[in-house]
């Protein structure tokens, strides 16, 4: 059988032909969507969290619903009403709060129709006759409660699995509302396959500890040395290749990160010319390799430096309530992450090492205090949605005071990029004062 190189290797949002099954994520995956509870699938970007849904789940066994910062609880039930093309007019508008905290917003009462059959009998001509009319009922329900969407979708008989898609996309108070939510739909059966970008543990459960038993997590991360092998092997076999010269540079300068590992295999081939399965085995040499981390340290640099950019956001110019200049939290993060330890950034930064860095390198160093770090570090998240950085490249877990890179691609940038010539790029705030 002939393959395409891009349905074998790379980035898609389709399932590629190189996937490979490992214990620890695909049988815990099938093991948690059958044990009642609400699942959460977590990791890094380009991880393998949309694959494992492809390759575990038919389409028609779910529907899926796509978050962005915009989204409400209201516009995913609503979403999922008309996906499982369930009839519905808005009867009311209302404005209200959600009993946790989340703000929820207006026009979220529905009325559903429901078939059903009215009979009448009628005696004609001296003989009975029996007759079915149908009768269109309608019942109202209201959005904004969990309990309403559950036992609408029982009414209904759905019995597929309600996949959420970007959840970190959310507003904070949106992914607490949901939270909570999520706890109701537990109790009546109704499952939700959360996909999300972080890497701590127990995101969901911070918010409403009632999760706690009541959701199965799912990590995709780590991945280990010998799983890329096993997606270099069966790419290889798929397209006739050999990738023995190179495969240990390969996974090694992929740091950790399969979405690289399954680009920079797919750039390889199409450098060695293999852009289909071939009759003769190709040997993809170091100067394919070469230039494959060539072109793809290209691309992600053109993204990670409008990032950056996006980020520091350099035309905005507050002050504090004691009227001194802003401590300019995003330009001195940014150049942190260009100029501190490799390796360390890698393990992540705790708190404690960020503030004694920022102080390191900050202009006004004893204004930089561990509370004002502290705010900045909880809004880091929803700063790169307000700049449009997607997906974010860090997170921040709360739990464990804890900075980590969320973008598996950042790694590799910024070990191929010239980080120095790029913080020189970046303008300084303290040249404005």
């Amino acid at each position: 059988m002939s393959y395409k190189t891009t349905d074998v290797f790379g980035v898609k949002s389709k399932l590629i032909a190189s996937y490979i099954e490992r214990e620890s994520v695909d049988v815990r995956f099938n093991e948690a969507i059958t044990d009642g509870n609400e699942v959460i699938v977590y990791g890094s970007s380009k991880q393998g969290k949309t694959s494992l849904i492809l390759k575990h789940l038919d389409e028609n066994a779910y529907v899926k619903v796509e978050c962005s910062p915009r989204t409400q609880p209201v516009d995913i039930y609503k979403s999922i009403l008309r996906q499982l093309d369930i009839k519905f007019v808005e009867s009311e508008t209302v404005e209200a709060g959600h009993e946790h905290g989340g703000k929820v917003s207006a026009g979220f009462k529905i009325k559903v129709f429901f078939a059903g059959d009215a009979e009448t009998s009628a005696e004609l001509s001296n003989r009975t006759s029996n007759t079915t009319s149908t009768k269109e009922t309608f019942v109202e329900y209201n959005l904004s409660l969990a309990q309403d969407v559950s036992e609408l979708l029982q009414k209904q008989r759905v019995d597929k699995y309600i996949v959420i898609e970007n959840f970190h996309y959310l507003e904070l108070e949106v992914q607490e509302a949901l939270a909570y939510d999520l706890r109701v739909f537990q109790d009546h059966h109704v499952i939700f396959i959360v996909l999300g970008i972080w890497r701590e543990a127990n995101r969901l459960i911070q918010f409403n500890g009632d999760l706690l038993d009541r959701v199965t997590e799912v990590p995709v991360e780590p991945w280990d040395k010998d799983d890329f092998k096993r997606v270099v092997a069966r790419g290889s076999e798929l397209l006739n290749v050999d990738f023995s010269e190179v495969e240990e540079q390969l996974i090694n300068d992929s740091f950790d990160s399969i979405g690289v590992v399954q680009e920079i295999s797919k750039n390889c081939c199409i450098e060695a010319g293999v852009r289909e399965t071939g009759s003769t085995t190709v040997d993809i040499k170091p100067q394919h390799l070469d230039a494959a981390l060539k072109k793809k340290a290209e691309e992600y640099g053109v993204r990670h430096i409008r990032n950056f950019e996006a980020f520091v956001d350099i035309t905005r110019k507050t002050s504090n309530q004691s009227g001194k200049p802003s401590l300019a939290f995003p330009y001195y993060f940014i150049k942190l992450l260009l100029t501190h330890d490799f390796k360390e950034i890698q393990k992540g930064l705790s708190r404690a090492t960020l503030l004694e860095a920022i102080r390191d390198i900050h202009h006004r160093p004893e204004d930089v205090r561990s509370g004002d770090l502290g705010a900045f570090l909880h809004n880091i998240t929803q700063h790169q949605i307000n700049k449009k950085i997607q997906p974010p490249f860090v997170d921040y877990d709360r739990g464990g005071k804890i900075l980590k890179v969320i973008d598996s691609s950042l790694y590799f940038f910024l070990k191929h990029c010239d980080r120095e010539e790029i913080l020189n790029d970046i303008p300084n705030p303290v040249d404005d004062e």
